[in-house]
């Protein structure tokens, strides 16, 4: 049951503002409620998270017409049962900023936004990724073969030739001796 001085101010707004909304009772139907009830939601979510009820806690019986946990919740089409909704708002699929802790508020407010979109190019930042990573490949193997090839050259230019590639006397058949001395 409702409190009388707050029930009365609620129902008090819903009349005066006339149309549908003057029917406690059919309100839902006008436009206006969602405006009226925005933030029911928010209030509702809070007192979730503080008092975390189980689904067996919402009334099978004795509650106003309308609202036990097995009645279907009219007009509105798909029929859900009332129970149906005791979700939280992360089951319904959205967050309150403000109800977050301090590290998920980051996730949320910061990197979600780029994590949806990175989701929705995935496909462009692996090709990307991997031409980035042939590409460097090739611009290692290039080093590597450059760097070898000066270092080859590099030793050719060094290189000590012990070996003689031209004698320095030339030994005649005239001279039957195997001595380099020369007569002064």
């Amino acid at each position: 049951m409702a409190v009388q001085g707050q029930s009365t101010m609620h129902n008090a707004l819903h009349v005066f503002m006339n149309g549908s909304m003057s029917s406690v009772q059919g309100s839902a139907n006008d436009p206006i409620f969602l405006l009226h009830h925005a933030f029911i939601d928010s209030i509702f979510e809070r007192w979730l998270r503080t008092h975390q009820p189980p689904r067996s806690i919402y009334p099978r019986t004795n509650a106003p017409i309308g609202h036990n946990d097995g009645y279907y919740m009219v007009p509105f089409l798909p029929l859900y049962r009332n129970g149906d909704y005791l979700l939280s708002n992360k089951a319904l699929g959205y967050e309150y900023a403000y109800l977050l802790d301090p590290g998920q508020r980051f996730v949320q407010e910061f990197l979600t936004p780029y994590l949806q979109q990175a989701q929705q190019i995935w496909q462009w930042l692996l090709g990307a990724g991997i031409l980035g990573a042939l590409i460097a490949t090739i611009v290692a193997a290039v080093i590597v073969f450059a760097r070898r090839k000066r270092r080859r050259n590099q030793k050719r230019k060094r290189a000590p030739s012990f070996g003689e590639r031209q004698p320095l006397l030339q030994s005649s058949s005239e001279e039957g001796s195997s001595s380099y001395q020369t007569t002064l």
